[in-house]
């Protein structure tokens, strides 16, 4: 029997399991008829095994394009080629979220920065879970980096307008594709050139805004306000040491030797224990505090079961009642190492207080307050202008005659 278009459409669907239209025509070529389609195959001896391999529906293929389809596989086959074991290859190829899962459970871990790795993989990189690595091509990356640094963000970001592009947050996603990709080559599971070579990143602008003196005070009054004892602590703690945000939430009461006035911080992103001194006014709130059965931290969450984790909120509604509405939990650290300038704290001091790792991190600081410059020069343009006084005392004619 010569399969037809004719024939095709009056076979009847069997009640259940699957029935072949084998074609006189072309050796191996058949149509599969089940209850729920109608399927082209190509059955074929492959390295001395019968094998069945799917070309398409019915449908979506047309019966000359899958003839057609069928000559092109039996060539390959006649070539060496397994077009079954082929397929099956790819079907066991690696893909975005194997990947991604590997990632989070060997390399992420031991990453400070983790959080932000599992932001940036479920509000910007989800869709690419189901795809192979081998289908992610440059330009995959190059418009997802172009997009997320020049349109609208759909992510809400606490602090920031939903509207606003993102452009350091876009560099942070390239970054982290091509380590990720670095990782699946060393792992085994990539071949062939990083998708993110040659993409440029976005210019970025270092963020200079801190607490100045004049704001300072509605702040103060702004904590002082706030109903949640744990959360006004926390912040004074965040502002008055610069500690960052996950160091003092994780704040446990036996990190903290008040004899000694000292706050020691076992996990820092520089890698290493953190030995601060606490100023007394902060030592004197944290005693104020109450101390939670069965709780290590110092700032208790919801509950009183852990620490306190999402402090947008509060900080939204205390920014909020300070006027300050532009100023992010991050400028708090801002704030302290530009107060330490203004007093005329040295640099290394000002990274040292920060846990800095290096001297270049702590020059930002240096740049923030403009006061210390406007004395330099002030004093600086005084001493200059003694001089044209005094030459202009030594000229003759220019002493007064007296009256």
């Amino acid at each position: 029997m010569k399969l037809t278009k004719k024939i095709i459409d009056a076979a009847k669907p069997p009640a259940s399991g699957q029935v072949f239209l084998r074609d006189d025509a072309q050796r191996g070529f058949a149509l599969r008829v089940t209850p729920g389609s109608k399927t082209f195959v190509l059955e074929k001896e492959i390295h001395g095994k019968v094998r069945r391999l799917s070309l398409g529906r019915y449908g979506d293929l047309t019966l000359d394009q899958a003839r057609q389809l069928a000559r092109e596989k039996m060539v390959d086959i006649a070539h060496g080629k397994d077009p079954v074991a082929e397929r099956q290859q790819r079907r066991q190829a690696p893909t975005w979220g194997d990947l991604e899962t590997m990632y989070l459970a060997r390399h992420a871990t031991r990453k400070k920065s983790a959080i932000d790795d599992i932001g940036l993989l479920t509000h910007h990189l989800e869709a690419w879970r189901p795809r192979l690595l081998s289908s992610i091509h440059r330009e995959d990356v190059a418009l997802l980096h172009s997009r997320m640094g020049t349109e609208p963000s759909r992510v809400v970001r606490p602090g920031r307008p939903i509207s606003t592009p993102i452009p350091r947050t876009a560099n942070k996603m390239l970054s982290l594709v091509r380590s990720m990709f670095n990782l699946a080559e060393d792992w085994g599971l990539y071949t062939g050139v990083n998708p993110c070579t040659r993409i440029k990143k976005f210019p970025e602008v270092s963020r200079d805004r801190f607490v100045t003196p004049d704001e300072l005070p509605r702040l103060w009054t702004a904590l002082g306000a706030d109903p949640n004892p744990f959360v006004r602590v926390a912040f004074l703690v965040s502002i008055l040491t610069g500690a960052r945000r996950s160091e003092v939430l994780q704040m446990k009461w036996a990190d903290v030797d008040f004899t000694q006035g000292t706050w020691r911080i076992e996990h820092t992103k520089a890698g290493r224990v953190h030995l601060l001194p606490l100023p007394v006014p902060v030592i004197r709130e944290i005693q104020k505090l109450p101390r939670l059965d069965g709780n290590a931290f110092i700032f208790c969450g919801r509950w009183g079961r852990h620490h306190l984790v999402n402090i947008t909120k509060p900080w939204a509604r205390i920014r909020k009642a300070a006027g300050l509405n532009d100023v992010r939990v991050h400028d708090l650290r801002r704030t302290l190492g530009s107060w330490l300038v203004a007093a005329g704290a040295s640099l290394p001091l000002i990274g040292k207080a920060l846990n800095h790792s290096s001297v270049s991190t702590t020059q930002v600081y240096a740049r923030l307050q403009l006061e210390p410059v406007r004395l330099a020069l002030e004093a600086n343009a005084e001493r200059m202008l003694t001089f044209v006084a005094k030459d202009e005392e030594d000229e003759p004619g220019t002493q007064s005659q007296g009256v």
